[in-house]
């Protein structure tokens, strides 16, 4: 059986028709396979509900809204638009109240539904206001909130000021720990320098151990009591010559504090220094010198002595006899 070309091509274009209007639904937002019902519920006024705001049925979210709309001719209404799942259609029973989800949440709608016959989505349900919902003063929130932000401003300033002296508390703590670690590895430095000379098994302390047991040895082997007696004797013996000699018995003592030998003593200086002013003045009375061993006459000599000092007299030589 052969079918005929006209009736593919009215079936194809039915059917291309249906694609399109089903699409175009489709891209405004009409889910043709969704899983949620649509209603519509009029309110006098909005009371602060926007689009996204949840249902609830009994606490549960079983729908949200999806749009809000203002309506002119019915007084300036407001028409909202919401899904509500399947399992639970409303009937012309059924109530739909505005109440407050809280104030992060903003306002949201309940359900109340009751056993009657079911509505279409072109059907509008008359809003109520749930007994418990309170219009939130936004004025006096907005009050309280600059309030609160005034004073977390003023929290976060000196939160900072703390910040700010911390910061610079350990900015200085951070330049104390780096000097006193610089001068920790200098004396750290040092000591090593110190104790590698000293640990040194040739010429460090272990070397000198051996030598300073023996000199301990040395020392303990020595008479100190002997030493000791023998000091003491010889101080004695000191004391008592210091005592002999401040006395005028002896003849230090007798020399120290006898003033005729003092005396004698300054008269023999004296005369001692006028015999060298003399030897040093005349000399050739006191020291002669010959070449051929002879002697002088004593009578030449004193005539040559008598001469005047001013006149240059000229002694002949003595032939040696």
């Amino acid at each position: 059986m052969r079918i005929n070309k006209n009736y593919m091509i009215g079936v194809l274009a039915l059917s291309s028709l249906s694609i399109l209007y089903y699409g175009f639904l489709f891209l405004k937002g009409h889910n043709l396979f969704s899983k949620y019902n649509n209603y519509k519920v009029s309110y006098p006024v909005n009371k602060n509900l926007c689009v996204s705001a949840p249902v609830k049925l009994k606490g549960h979210v079983v729908g949200m809204v999806t749009k809000v709309e203002i309506k002119p001719k019915q007084n300036y209404s407001t028409l909202v638009t919401i899904e509500v799942d399947k399992q639970f259609p409303l009937t012309h029973t059924s109530k739909v109240l505005l109440n407050n989800a809280g104030m992060m949440e903003g306002n949201a709608l309940e359900i109340e539904l009751e056993n009657g016959e079911p509505i279409g989505r072109h059907h509008v349900i008359t809003g109520q206001i749930h007994p418990d919902f309170n219009d939130i003063h936004l004025k006096a929130m907005t009050t309280q909130v600059a309030t609160i932000t005034q004073n977390l401003i003023k929290t976060t300033e000196g939160v900072n000021a703390i910040l700010a002296n911390l910061e610079k508390t350990s900015d200085i703590l951070n330049t104390a720990i780096y000097g006193f670690e610089k001068n920790i590895n200098a004396i750290a430095k040092n000591i090593i320098s110190i104790s590698v000379p000293l640990a040194d098994p040739k010429k460090g302390i272990p070397a000198m151990l051996p030598i300073m047991h023996n000199m301990l040895v040395e020392i303990g082997a020595m008479p100190f009591k002997d030493i000791s007696f023998r000091i003491t004797n010889m101080l004695k013996e000191v004391e008592k010559l210091i005592q002999h000699t401040s006395s005028d018995t002896g003849s230090f003592g007798q020399f120290m504090y006898d003033p005729t030998l003092y005396h004698n003593l300054n008269h023999s200086v004296e005369s001692l220094n006028a015999l060298l002013f003399d030897v040093k003045k005349r000399p050739w009375r006191y020291v002669h010198f010959s070449l051929f061993g002879c002697k002088i006459n004593r009578q030449k000599l004193n005539h040559t002595a008598a001469l005047p000092q001013n006149k240059k007299s000229k002694v002949q030589p003595i032939p040696s006899t």
